[in-house]
């Protein structure tokens, strides 16, 4: 049970001081981003005074505010620090949540002044749940934006986006409860200003993709491209470069059951002012949930698919080691990237080594080239105590409870995280 404090008379200030000091002097959770920071020698006092002045805020609201994050980005700082309004003064972003409330959800901007952080201009979410939050100049004003989403907690309702800019110590609300499964910033129209592209998905009713951008006065649609509602629904969305020569585009991975076991990637681009797809299911089935993405690090987007180890016709789908082997979508023929169980194939080697198919599907895979038969990487599961007797000879690729799995190469160029063999 949460208990609530009342401060009354002469009290109040100095329990608050007091809380404030207790505050300071054993630290807290919250994290802070040191990337805004304008002024690197000053960044500990900065610090810990935003952090007390954060804590102090929160402790004096009537029924307590806790400090969230957004749902997608579980990695953010809870402080952002931004100039938003451009004046040369940072600015720094809470929100947090209140539940008890009829709106549990809040934000509020503190100015920097000077020796001391003011709150001076708060929010009050669309939702029960912050689903989302990203800064950027979404205006075309020189000035950052705060794009947050929101819902009620519940998976089939769909989300509400807003954009607030904020200016002069005001903050306005300049797109309210946009319609949302997932969304991104780019440039589809390569015009050099930042665009909101947005896929909505209801399953069996409605499934699109609409891109916006701000003229001015309010968000002004470029174009709206249907998609196919009859899926169980997308799991994964991004957005950049998707062909070699910059063309902006996003990549929309979708499950087509529930059982999770059947998937598709799509692209979509703009060309001429219209939204184009130009990557579908026909090039890109496969029978896992498999996330599209940069996985080389290369600046362009690539999509995954399942691609059966030469030698194993014949087996069932169940019992075949299946290679993950990833695409870009102006290079559908050449794999720029290939991985068993995280274990990165040299670039050199794709499609030159197999796993050998006298091997056995979570216990023991032996890599080998096609050409020579040469072992190339070796893969083994070991109990507990198996692994005790046996990690002197072997490097440990992923433990549970139960069991451990380790790997070995006597062939060079494999990668494992940062760690290349």
């Amino acid at each position: 049970m949460k208990r609530v404090i009342v401060l009354k008379g002469k009290h109040r200030l100095g329990i608050l001081i007091g809380c404030l000091l207790m505050l300071v002097l054993s630290g807290c959770d919250l994290d802070f981003d040191p990337k805004a920071s304008m002024k690197t020698p000053q960044l500990s006092l900065d610090k810990e005074s935003l952090r007390s002045v954060v804590n102090l805020y929160l402790a004096q609201l009537p029924s307590g505010g806790t400090p969230i994050r957004p749902n997608d980005n579980g990695t953010a700082s809870l402080i952002r620090v931004q100039d938003f309004d451009n004046d040369g003064i940072n600015e720094a972003l809470v929100f947090y949540e209140t539940p008890d409330d009829p709106v549990p959800i809040h934000g509020v901007i503190f100015e920097n002044k000077g020796k001391t952080w003011v709150p001076e201009a708060k929010i009050d979410g669309e939702g029960q749940v912050l689903e989302s939050l990203q800064l950027a100049d979404l205006t075309h004003d020189g000035k950052i934006d705060i794009i947050a989403g929101y819902s009620n907690g519940e998976q089939q309702v769909q989300k509400g986006l807003s954009v607030y800019s904020f200016s002069g110590g005001k903050l306005e609300k300049i797109l309210v409860e946009l319609p949302y499964s997932y969304y991104a910033i780019n440039d589809l129209n390569a015009d050099e200003k930042n665009d909101l592209t947005v896929v909505y998905f209801k399953k069996n009713d409605a499934s699109n993709i609409t891109t916006y951008q701000y003229d001015g006065k309010s968000f002004e649609q470029l174009d709206k491209l249907e998609l196919d509602s009859n899926i169980n629904g997308y799991y994964n969305m991004v957005t950049g470069k998707i062909t070699a020569d910059g063309e902006q585009g996003v990549m929309l991975d979708a499950s087509l059951s529930q059982a999770g076991n059947a998937a598709y990637t799509l692209a979509v681009t703009m060309k001429e002012g219209k939204l184009v797809q130009i990557l579908g299911q026909d090039q890109t089935f496969k029978d896992e949930l498999i996330a599209s993405g940069d996985v080389n690090g290369d600046g362009i987007l690539e999509y995954g698919l399942l691609q059966k180890p030469s030698g194993w016709e014949g087996f069932s789908p169940e019992d075949i080691p299946w290679f993950y082997t990833y695409y870009q979508c102006d290079n559908n023929e050449k794999p720029v990237w290939q991985e068993y169980l995280g274990i990165r194939i040299p670039a050199e080697l794709i499609g030159k080594i197999t796993i050998d198919a006298k091997s056995v599907k979570n216990q023991y895979l032996k890599f080998i080239r096609i050409d020579n038969g040469q072992t190339v990487l070796e893969v083994k599961y070991f109990t507990l105590a198996q692994w005790d007797r046996s990690k002197q000879d072997w490097k440990l690729l992923e433990r549970t409870s139960d069991k451990v799995i380790g790997y070995r190469a006597t062939g060079s160029g494999f990668k494992i995280g940062s760690d290349e063999q």
